[in-house]
């Protein structure tokens, strides 16, 4: 069975598709632009020793390493005032290896997150404490840490307005340390 539609009508059917899809596209933007996020390379790297002079390997409690990140982020404007908040979701992948001065099989790290502007200037800074266990005949380990960061936006501002540093928080020596393993 065929059907049969008047001329008009199909004229009328072929506008309203059009513009049906004409609607679909303009719905199609690009999302906003996210923070960019960066690991710090200086402060990428943590090794903690026992108390005491000695930095040899054998001195070695925990070796650590920010390995990298996954993420994603939410913009949310108003659209009478220009102002709103970009949301940024992350994992952190972080390793830990058990050095040969580890006694108890766990050990403790601390990183921050900071968020800074354009010309990276930084805003707000924030520190996390994350454990980990080194079960069974375990050395290694790798695990998640997942964070939120609200950042406030202002009139015309998008999230590429900023970025978010993230790295160990390192004591002088430590940072030296990292500088030396670098040859720098």
């Amino acid at each position: 069975m065929h059907l049969f539609f008047p001329a008009r009508l199909r004229i009328g059917l072929a506008a309203l598709a059009v513009f049906a899809l004409a609607a679909c596209e303009t719905d199609k933007r690009p999302p906003p632009p996210c923070p960019d996020i960066v690991i710090v390379k200086d402060a990428s790297d943590l090794t903690l020793f026992r108390e005491g002079p000695g930095r040899d390997l054998t001195d070695v409690v925990l070796e650590a390493q920010i390995v990298e990140f996954r993420g994603f982020c939410e913009t949310d404007l108003d659209d009478d005032t220009g102002t709103g908040e970009v949301v940024v979701e992350m994992e952190l992948i972080l390793s830990a290896t058990r050095g040969p001065a580890n006694t108890t099989r766990d050990g403790s790290m601390r990183y921050f997150v900071a968020i800074a502007d354009s010309e990276e200037n930084i805003l707000a800074r924030e520190e996390f404490d994350t454990a980990v266990a080194f079960e069974g005949n375990r050395n290694r380990v790798a695990f998640l840490e997942e964070l939120t960061q609200t950042i406030p936006l202002k009139r015309g501002e998008l999230g590429d307005a900023y970025n978010i540093f993230i790295g160990f928080q390192l004591s002088d020596d430590q940072l030296r340390y990292n500088l030396q393993k670098r040859g720098r």
